[in-house]
């Protein structure tokens, strides 16, 4: 416990001295964020106390998708651990991983020892194997955020999902309208920038007033202030900063995340290297910020070729936001809890 204490005081330093100079925000009302307290009388959802907000399906404010009642009918995935992925899916993703590597291996050898190069030029080329025939039987679906698309892949059984955003940037569209259609997902959200998005991410998730990184610390990250909300104009800035590992699983006690969203602004190359074996996620979203991180550069660079030789993820959805930034979409296609819960027929 004592070797967390640095890391447990950075962030109630930060928070403390967020509310010191800005003070406690007042009045904060929406009709996502709203809920009865225990007294009965309508209060304002606050991430601190511990209760988690949950959409009514009977509320006129918000219209569900259509696809929360059919997902909400699923049979329950039982104990996933124990449950063996179905012959075809084991059928399918070897068909996935053979076509999608004899795609893509030839065009990342070409920028081998030329991580720069990769960076630059990974839209271009790279993105030819995104129309691979076979990546349309694993029913990729969009969600839409403000100003970009987050991709998932929907279960096929029913038990608690969770979504971890690493970076809200004054934007949860896109998990707004996941919680619409996914029923029984929990989100927790972190982002070194408290307003608005702790207000936003509590309409319906856990908020975390601080960055993520490899180690603990304050780190000089790029991000969005409050008050360039309309102009998306982002600036440099000392942050506290909570190492990765900690995070998920120490601080939110996770073994299998389902989905997570990461676009942090560079800070991605902090911790890339221990998405390989050190966590279970089943699909992520993913900015790269090579751009405004140029030692990233590299990183991404050695995380792509470590992707490819492991062959535990197959990536898709590649599109570029500017020269040396580009999102994508990996999904595991190696775990088997992952292709149970995501694939297998109930």
């Amino acid at each position: 416990m004592k070797r967390y204490l640095p890391i447990l005081m950075l962030a109630v330093l930060g928070l403390t001295l967020y509310y010191v100079n800005v003070g406690v925000p007042q009045g904060f009302r929406s009709s996502r964020a709203s809920r009865k307290n225990d007294a009965g009388s309508e209060g304002v959802w606050d991430t601190m106390d511990g209760k988690g907000y949950q959409f009514d399906e009977e509320s006129t404010q918000l219209q569900l998708d259509p696809r929360y009642h059919q997902l909400n009918q699923l049979p329950s995935c039982g104990d996933l651990s124990s449950t063996s992925v179905q012959q075809d899916v084991v059928n399918l993703m070897e068909s996935v991983k053979k076509q999608f590597s004899d795609c893509i291996t030839p065009i990342v050898n070409q920028w081998k020892g030329r991580a720069k190069e990769l960076n630059v030029e990974w839209v271009s080329k790279a993105a030819i194997c995104d129309k691979l025939p076979i990546f349309e039987d694993l029913k990729v679906v969009p969600f839409n955020n403000l100003h970009e698309t987050k991709w998932a892949i929907l279960p096929k059984c029913k038990e608690e999902n969770i979504l971890v955003t690493l970076g809200v940037g004054h934007d949860t569209q896109a998990e707004e309208r996941l919680n619409r259609t996914i029923p029984n997902t929990k989100f927790y959200g972190a982002d070194p920038i408290i307003e608005p998005n702790r207000q936003m991410y509590s309409a319906f998730g856990k908020f975390f007033p601080f960055a993520i990184g490899k180690q603990p610390g304050f780190t000089k990250f790029r991000v969005l202030p409050n008050q360039s909300q309309k102009t998306r104009r982002y600036i440099y800035q000392d942050v506290t900063t909570i190492p990765f590992l900690y995070f998920l699983h120490d601080i939110l006690k996770l073994k299998k995340i389902d989905f997570a969203w990461i676009d942090i602004e560079g800070g991605e190359f902090e911790f890339l290297d221990q998405i390989h074996d050190d966590v279970k996620f089943c699909q992520f979203n993913m900015e790269v910020h090579s751009r405004f991180a140029p030692a990233g550069a590299q990183v991404f660079h050695d995380f792509i070729f470590r992707i490819l030789e492991q062959q535990k993820y197959v990536f898709l959805q590649s599109m570029n936001t500017g020269v040396g930034v580009h999102r994508m979409f990996f999904v595991n296609v190696e775990d088997k809890e992952c292709l149970a819960k995501y694939f297998n027929n109930y």
